[in-house]
């Protein structure tokens, strides 16, 4: 387990430097906030010969990176710490170099006059639209230390989010894939050693052998040429898919099929609502928050539906108003009427948010432990089937013989 000097503010609010032994730095977030203790910074010990390391420069900022740099920086700003002295700290203390430039390269436009937000603005690959507009809030308002809590508290819910449903489709493909190589194997290894005695056996084998006989001389015959029309058609799929009609034709699959779209249709709802509320709750005007919700959503059916009700909104329309359309749930559209309504408009997007979250990991563990036992039966029924469609020929073989 490696080392990591941190650099921690106390209960009492004294910085203090200590060695931490940890797999990550999320578990040393976890470790700290145990102890009711905050951290600014986390350095891992020795040289690290990682490939990632050689390849950090092509990759964006990861969002636990990102999520541990705000924290950090609202730490200090809460503390009292200058901007700038902030900065200075965090670029010292990154915990890889990209992450170090780029902090680097933000101390330099602000100590020249640039805002943080557009000196943010220059890194879309650590600072996305909907960061930066919210930095700018802040800074526009006064109240830049609540923006950053509110930007910490929206990466963790987001990060939570995804890891759950990464979790939640992880198993079955992990074993379907591992069905595929191992019938992949049986057909091409283990069958053609079978074949010659159960095609002498001189009776009639049954239909289930006769098959995966077939099945082996196809594989064995055309098996290269199936794998190259697999790599191919993965290829025209993500050329497809990277063209704006490809792309808006598979969201829009995505949300009509029967076992995905509810999911997705909650997973969006809530980011959605989540999204708003962070950018109202920091002062953005709804014109704006919408703008930049439909440039982070991740679905370009959303897209164009959020974007259609800016447009609404503009001419004049309510935002409950704009927002009805068959891909927002009435319950939605009827909650940010009455926010309206009431001037409460950015606590009823939180209610919103809560809701749909709440919902989105229901749903989540309903598909885990419905998704355990059909993978199970489909296990049971592939091993069953290649089974007996090898022994039940040696069977008949033994009746006829008595």
């Amino acid at each position: 387990m490696p080392n990591y000097t941190c650099k921690l503010v106390t209960e009492q609010g004294n910085i203090v430097e200590r060695l931490i032994s940890a797999d990550s730095i999320s578990d040393i977030s976890e470790i700290v906030a145990k102890n009711k203790e905050q951290l600014i910074s986390a350095k891992k010990e020795g040289i690290n010969l990682d490939l990632d390391s050689y390849l950090e420069k092509y990759k964006k900022i990861p969002v636990e990176q990102l999520k541990l740099f705000t924290n950090q920086l609202r730490t200090m700003m809460s503390s009292g710490v200058p901007l700038l002295a902030s900065l200075d700290v965090l670029e010292r203390q990154a915990t890889s170099p990209k992450l170090q430039k780029i902090v680097m390269d933000i101390r330099k436009r602000v100590s020249s006059g640039s805002s943080l937000s557009e000196a943010m603005s220059h890194h879309d690959d650590a600072f996305n639209t909907l960061y930066v507009a919210m930095i700018k809030a802040g800074e526009s308002a006064g109240v830049l230390g609540q923006v950053l809590e509110q930007l910490e508290m929206f990466n963790e819910i987001d990060v939570n989010t995804k890891k759950s449903i990464k979790k939640a489709i992880r198993y079955p493909i992990m074993v379907m894939s591992v069905m595929v190589i191992a019938g992949g194997v049986a057909v091409t290894k283990i069958v053609p050693t079978f074949a010659q005695m159960l095609t002498g056996m001189g009776t009639e084998l049954p239909l289930l052998t006769r098959g995966l006989l077939a099945t082996s001389d196809f594989a064995q015959a055309y098996g290269l040429f199936v794998v190259i029309g697999f790599i191919l058609v993965g290829v025209g799929f993500n050329q497809f898919k990277s063209t704006p009609y490809g792309r808006f034709a598979i969201d829009k699959l995505k949300l009509k099929m029967p076992v995905s779209k509810t999911l997705l249709r909650t997973a969006i709802m809530s980011r959605f609502s989540l999204i708003l509320k962070t950018l109202v709750s920091s002062g953005t005007q709804i014109v704006d928050a919408l703008e930049i919700a439909k440039n982070t959503i991740g679905n370009k059916v959303y897209e164009q539906v959020i974007g259609d009700a800016r447009e609404k909104i503009i001419q004049g329309q309510t935002i409950s108003t704009a927002l009805e359309n068959e891909y927002i749930p009435s319950v939605a559209v009827n909650m940010i009427s009455i926010g309206e309504e009431t001037g409460s408009l950015d606590t009823m997007l939180g209610s919103i948010a809560d809701y749909y979250l709440s919902e989105l990991e229901e749903r989540l563990d309903g598909l885990t432990a419905a998704i355990e036992p059909i993978v199970t039966i489909v296990i049971g029924i592939f091993v069953a089937g290649f089974v007996a469609s090898i022994f039940l020929p040696m069977f008949k073989m033994y009746e006829v013989a008595m």
